[in-house]
């Protein structure tokens, strides 16, 4: 499943010109005890408590599994995020997870991508 994270982010945004913009990207690598299905179910259960996932489910069965999710970020929840979870089984049974935040960045740095991966990260450990 490949999603271009700035087509995504250009429709939030609802501007072409956003795609001129620079990215602020941020990736925290988590490591879960739990199988990779059930990490893909918690995590489309937190991507739609904090925002809207993209219709493009997976459950966690394939070798790599991606779940992807448009979350608000930045100043005041206004600058759109997008969040990728990619899910991987580990070695002893549990999950290994790649929490990536992308968002566009204007003249005053808010961070947003950095902040939507925190968040999300945060609520899945």
């Amino acid at each position: 499943m490949s999603l271009d994270e700035d087509e995504i982010l250009a429709a939030a945004l609802g501007t072409a010109a956003s795609r001129r913009l620079k990215k602020n990207v941020l990736e925290v690598d988590l490591v879960l005890a739990i199988a990779p299905a059930a990490a893909a179910k918690r995590t489309r259960q937190v991507l739609d408590e904090l925002g809207n996932e993209l219709d493009c489910r997976d459950d966690g069965e394939t070798p790599e599994s991606q779940i992807v999710a448009v979350v608000p970020s930045g100043s005041g929840g206004l600058n759109p995020a997008v969040v990728t979870v990619t899910i991987r089984a580990a070695d002893d049974g549990g999950s290994k997870l790649v929490v990536r935040g992308a968002a566009k960045e204007g003249l005053i740095r808010q961070r947003a991508g950095e902040a939507a991966a925190r968040r999300v990260a945060s609520a899945l450990a």
